[in-house]
């Protein structure tokens, strides 16, 4: 019997706008968002984007976004819609408009040529700062999204996936892997908090208009975890020195308390080694070959070792609290 290729990206997302002709009508115009690049910015490369016109109208209103099949479990669209419907409730998202959890796909409003996402240098600046992590604060006084993120489950599914061959990892895999056991293991002792989180704060989900207003896009690492997670990785995505995350915490916080600042960077280094293993898991399983998925894990890698080779950081797993 012969196996069924996987249908493509635009049979789904034809598949999932016939069931919302209500939006659409029946004969919609649709046209693929730019392609994804995994460098020098992490972007697009677990779904693919269509602009999305409606039947009679000339100017795309809707952006629906289908996620790649070949991930299976490693995405989660239906908990997607719901977080993301919860964060527009905040006015902090496009509103999504229906879910087509077969196809994997979503249709969201689409936020218009206004809406640009922030470059690297753009979120070090005090202002970028302040309306993000301000941003995640309103997020995280909100309710729960329904479903535990945890960066250190995340990297043993990640290492899980790839096997105890892995030709991919690099030499010293195994020392960043216990390094990351014991930062996991000193914040349970700490103990942690549990938010709602967007929980993905690359600079490619942080769209800005030209007047500074913030919206997310990309929810499926949105959960519920130790807000101090998505603020460490915030701040290594924002600043490469120490002096000036202490800058940015003190903009996000209103002081610099050093259990606050040794949390985010031990969360840090866990995030940096969850998305280098990812990476290398779409690389294996991704059919986009053309998306340099090694050297954005070779990038993560490198700055999660620079992270754990730090002087003094086994010191500060001690200091937590």
């Amino acid at each position: 019997m012969l196996a069924h290729a996987p249908a493509s990206p635009e049979r789904l997302a034809e598949t999932a706008l016939a069931g919302a002709r209500a939006l659409v009508g029946e004969h919609p115009r649709m046209e693929p968002a730019p392609e994804g690049a995994a460098s020098p910015s992490y972007q697009a490369v677990e779904s693919n984007g269509f602009l999305v016109a409606a039947e009679g109208t000339d100017e795309p209103a809707f952006f629906l976004k289908v996620s790649e099949s070949a991930l299976g479990d490693l995405l989660d669209t239906g908990h997607a819609f719901r977080a993301a419907a919860a964060i527009a409730d905040l006015g902090l998202a496009p509103r999504p408009l229906h879910l087509a959890e077969s196809e994997g796909a979503i249709l969201f409003e689409r936020l218009g040529p206004s809406w640009r996402p922030a470059k690297i240098d753009e979120l070090a600046r005090p202002e970028t700062v302040a309306t993000v992590t301000r941003a995640f604060a309103e997020i995280a006084a909100g309710p729960c999204l329904g479903r535990h993120r945890c960066v250190f489950e995340g990297i043993a599914a990640m290492r899980a996936i790839l096997g105890d061959e892995a030709d991919t990892l690099p030499p010293d895999a195994w020392w960043l892997l216990e390094g990351a056991s014991a930062i996991e293991a000193a914040l349970a002792a700490a103990g942690r908090d549990e938010r709602a989180l967007h929980g993905d704060p690359h600079a490619s989900n942080l769209l800005f208009d030209e007047t500074g207003n913030l919206r997310f896009v990309d929810f499926d690492m949105a959960g519920d975890g130790d807000p101090h997670y998505q603020l460490g990785a915030f701040l290594n995505e924002a600043f490469q020195f120490e002096d000036d995350m202490r800058a940015g915490l003190e903009i996000a916080e209103g002081s610099v308390r050093s259990s606050s600042f040794n949390r985010c960077r031990a969360y840090a280094a866990g995030d940096d080694l969850y998305w280098a293993l990812r990476a290398l898991v779409l690389d294996r399983l991704s059919p986009r070959r053309s998306i340099e998925f090694r050297k954005y894990a070779g990038w993560r890698f490198l700055r999660c070792r620079m992270l754990m080779n730090r002087p003094g950081f086994e010191e500060t797993l001690r200091k937590l609290g």
